[in-house]
């Protein structure tokens, strides 16, 4: 693994390299005199394995368990140097390829640009001209690499120790030192440009983490969970009941103490802390009481406590709620109701026969009084703002209809109107809605009765028209629901 240079005084030296970097797993495994020439062969490499070594023998001690075997330095080594002293007569000059210099043995040489890639090599009789050779061909390679490479456009390699995980070891891949990290407890993981430096910091972690190994094996600390704030407050030595006191509580509190006197401390200052906090609250409290009137649900009334009204109206259809600081307006809300509660019954009362009901037809294919049900669906179905009520009173479904065809008509001719003379002035009539009335811009009467269940809303060209639109259906609408 090592070289000879030619020194004028001395003559022929032998070099040997300080580090040898032995790969087990990867491209070409083998044993490496550089960094570089090693991370060449294991980077994206999957599972690769590598290892630093001062010795070579210890480098292939190591490949041998692995399978991988080289030759060694040790067996028949001063014979051979002889022999080559005596026989070679070649410089073997080796200007690109895993180390360069001149060699004298053919074998060193190619061993030095065999799978190396862009490998230069060249044989001579003088060891000036060999030299020369290596000396110009870096020359000209320098001179390439700064015009075309920029220092700050090299790739960097780095190096990921992991030290605590899944699988120890320094990693080319981030991803894969991940792999062995996520959700690994406790993990120790770092990066590094060096693979000195990242050897030192595994090698430093894993003595100090067996270290600690044993001191919580020869010493068992107790932990003592001190539970301020939580469904049972109190002191617990085991981890998992005290988490269960806090587990999904609002507002919980809690923190771990070696000392018991400590633990003590802590409860006794945020309970008292906590309960200055109740008071306050159940102050405010006091000042004000709530009152939640519940018009139309399961249960009608007024309740001072804001669930069980909520468990009255949830997932009830329709439902009508409302909250009041003073009870005389929860009663004023309830009593608005009552009329309602009234039709109510009435409807839930057993429908007569059905020859008894009129079904009066005032909008469809063929407006009239029907007293088959059918019929009367046939003249409305798919039938656009088709309007049909059933009564028990001809007379009433005669007044229906009489009353939707005006109303009807009086609005043909408002649109029939000519509008050339000048600007219209629209009255938008808000019958049921947010708040009822008369109004005059469209998005103010579009806020009432969006999103508002059960409006009525009409535009008319004049004043009175809105007022009686509003008039009538206070008077007849209520009576006409379904």
């Amino acid at each position: 693994m090592g070289w000879y240079e030619y020194d004028s005084d001395n003559g022929y030296e032998y070099f040997e390299p300080s580090e040898y970097y032995a790969v087990a797993i990867g491209r070409n495994p083998g044993i490496y005199t550089t960094q570089d020439e090693a991370v060449e062969q294991i980077s994206a490499f999957p599972g690769y394995r590598m290892r630093k070594f001062e010795d070579y023998e210890d480098a292939r001690d190591y490949l041998i368990d692995f399978e991988v075997f080289c030759d060694s330095e040790t067996e028949g080594s001063d014979q051979e140097d002889e022999d080559e002293l005596e026989s070679d007569e070649w410089f073997y000059a080796v200007a690109v390829g895993r180390s360069t210099g001149v060699f004298l043995n053919l074998d060193d040489a190619e061993s030095q640009i065999l799978g190396y890639p862009r490998a230069r090599m060249n044989q001579f009789l003088d060891y000036e001209d060999a030299e020369r050779f290596v000396e110009n061909y870096h020359v000209f390679t320098i001179e390439e690499e700064e015009k075309t490479e920029k220092p700050e456009n090299k790739r960097k390699s780095w190096f990921y120790a992991v030290a605590v995980g899944r699988s120890t070891g320094i990693f080319m891949s981030s991803l894969e030192a991940l792999e062995h990290v996520h959700g690994f407890p406790g993990f120790k993981m770092k990066k590094f440009r060096e693979y000195e430096e990242a050897e030192e910091y595994l090698a430093f972690n894993q003595v100090y983490s067996s270290d600690e190994e044993y001191e919580t094996e020869s010493e068992e600390e107790t932990w003592y969970y001190a539970v301020a704030i939580g469904r049972y407050t109190g002191i617990y030595m085991d981890w998992e009941v005290a988490k269960l006191q806090v587990h999904g509580f609002s507002g919980s509190r809690m923190k771990k103490f070696l000392d018991h006197d400590e633990a003590l401390k802590y409860l006794s200052e945020n309970r008292q802390n906590f309960g200055e906090e109740e008071e306050e609250k159940s102050e405010e409290e006091e000042e004000e009481t709530w009152y939640y009137a519940v018009a139309v649900g399961r249960r009608v009334g007024i309740y001072t406590d804001h669930q069980s009204a909520i468990d009255q109206v949830h997932g009830y259809s329709n439902f009508r709620m409302r909250k009041f600081l003073d009870y005389g307006n929860a009663l004023e809300y309830l009593a608005s109701f009552s009329e309602e509660e009234e039709d109510s019954e009435e409807e839930s009362e057993p429908e007569p026969e059905e020859d008894e009901w009129y079904y009066a037809v005032a909008a469809g294919r063929s407006p009239g009084i029907y007293k088959n049900h059918e019929d009367a669906m046939e003249q409305v179905h798919c039938y656009s703002g088709f309007r049909m009520k059933k009564f028990q009173d001809y007379d009433q479904a005669q007044e229906y209809i009489d009353f939707n065809q005006v109303y009807s008509s009086s609005e043909d001719c408002v649109s029939d109107e000519e509008t050339d003379g000048g600007e219209e002035t629209w009255y938008y009539a808000v019958a049921v809605g947010r708040s009822t009335g008369v109004y005059t811009n469209w998005q103010t009467a579009r806020n009432q009765v969006h999103g508002y269940s059960g409006n009525r809303m009409k535009k008319f060209l004049e004043y009175d028209q809105a007022v009686d639109y509003i008039d009538v259906y206070h008077r007849w609408g209520k009576k006409d629901r379904c």
